[in-house]
């Protein structure tokens, strides 16, 4: 039962207190200032907190555009392809490379050319490494792969030239020369749509 000498806490809630065995605690309503959240508990002190500012669309990071996607695909199949030069180069000409030396086994040196063509071929796997990864890291925006590429690019376009050199003077000369040239092609492609204004837009 209410005590009459002591009215209901909730009777005027300005200056309603709470009752509990360790005494009580006022509870008085505080000004929120404009734009702030206020944020208190009862036998505690009370803090305010200010909203976070909206993330306005300009400071988003840009979608990423087609030039840096398509330049991406581009580099990774330059790299594929310079990978099958050598091999193919090789594996297309063994009567060529064995004519040179009639003495030469057969079947021995049919098996030395696929040994070199292999051996080649990893090596140009090896060398094609940087480029798949460093076109990957170029899809999200980093300048630094896109000027390590661009160094790459150079080294890759003066190496196809002269690979190309290389099977024009060999007996069956068009799938080697074939490559190379598809190859440069795509090295030049890359290099291009990785500076277009899109892409320096995109990139940081």
């Amino acid at each position: 039962m209410t005590d009459p000498q002591n009215p209901s806490p909730w009777a005027n809630p300005e200056t309603a207190q709470w009752q509990n065995p360790a005494g009580s605690y006022p509870v008085t309503p505080q000004p929120q200032p404009q734009g702030q959240y206020h944020v208190s508990h009862v036998g505690q002190a009370s803090f305010s907190m200010t909203p976070l500012a909206p993330v306005l669309p300009q400071e988003l990071a840009p979608p990423r555009p087609a030039t840096i996607t398509a330049a991406m695909w581009i580099w990774i199949a330059g790299a594929v392809l310079s990978v099958a030069v050598f091999p193919v180069l090789f594996l297309t000409n063994t009567d060529f490379f064995l004519a040179g030396d009639p003495s030469v086994n057969r079947e021995m040196g049919s098996a030395g050319v696929r040994a070199m063509a292999l051996l080649f071929g990893f090596a140009m796997l090896v060398a094609a490494a940087p480029y798949v990864a460093f076109a990957v890291v170029l899809r999200n925006g980093q300048n630094w792969a896109r000027i390590l590429l661009t160094i790459l690019g150079v080294l890759g376009f003066m190496s196809m030239v002269a690979i190309m050199f290389i099977a024009l003077a060999a007996r069956v000369w068009q799938p080697g020369t074939a490559i190379s040239i598809v190859v440069i092609g795509l090295t030049v492609a890359a290099v291009v749509l990785q500076f277009l204004p899109a892409s320096n837009r995109y990139v940081r």
